[in-house]
């Protein structure tokens, strides 16, 4: 069920104003009857409708062009999610989306879902890109999309999620 939303937004961002790096993508989506279980949208829709506004803003930005031109990737390394408070059947929300931070290997991504001025869930997504096996760094990327200016802030966030990534990987896999 996931390709009916997926592939109307690569469709419709194309359309849609270019982005540079620094701007945020804001969609509006509505919660369908495939999304729900029971009563409220499930967290897998919630996290659709996120890759949804990923890809929105890689479109919008260029990099999703860049990206099957040189036939890079853009594999997610971990995503931390808060699920706040339930959207039911048929309600609006919007979607943010935006770069808030980018060092020498990984691009971090914040995502906000708000319905009536209040947020539903937030989401910080860690990824990177690569060719093949190989990361490719993200100052050729930046300089193949001609941006200067690199997303830095909020780098007590990153410390904190990386620490807390760390742990429970570690704890996960056992060490």
């Amino acid at each position: 069920m996931r390709w009916f939303r997926l592939f109307p937004t690569i469709f419709t961002a194309k359309n849609r104003s270019k982005l540079s790096i620094s701007e945020e993508s804001n969609l509006t989506f509505r919660v369908w009857p495939t999304d729900i279980d029971v009563s409220i949208m499930n967290h897998a829709a919630m996290m659709t409708v996120m890759e949804m506004g990923r890809i929105d803003y890689m479109v919008r930005t260029g990099f999703f062009k860049l990206a099957r031109k040189m036939k890079w990737y853009f594999p997610i390394r971990g995503i931390s999610a808060q699920f706040i408070r339930p959207l039911k059947l048929f309600q609006k929300a919007n979607l943010i989306t935006r770069v808030f931070h980018i060092d020498e290997s990984w691009f971090y991504i914040e995502q906000k879902i708000y319905r009536k001025g209040k947020i539903i869930a937030i989401c910080i997504v860690k990824a990177t890109v690569k060719k093949g096996r190989i990361p490719v760094s993200t100052n050729e990327i930046l300089k193949e999309l001609n941006i200067d200016e690199l997303p830095i802030e909020g780098k007590n966030i990153i410390d904190s999620y990386e620490k807390e990534n760390d742990l429970v990987y570690k704890r996960l896999r056992g060490f």
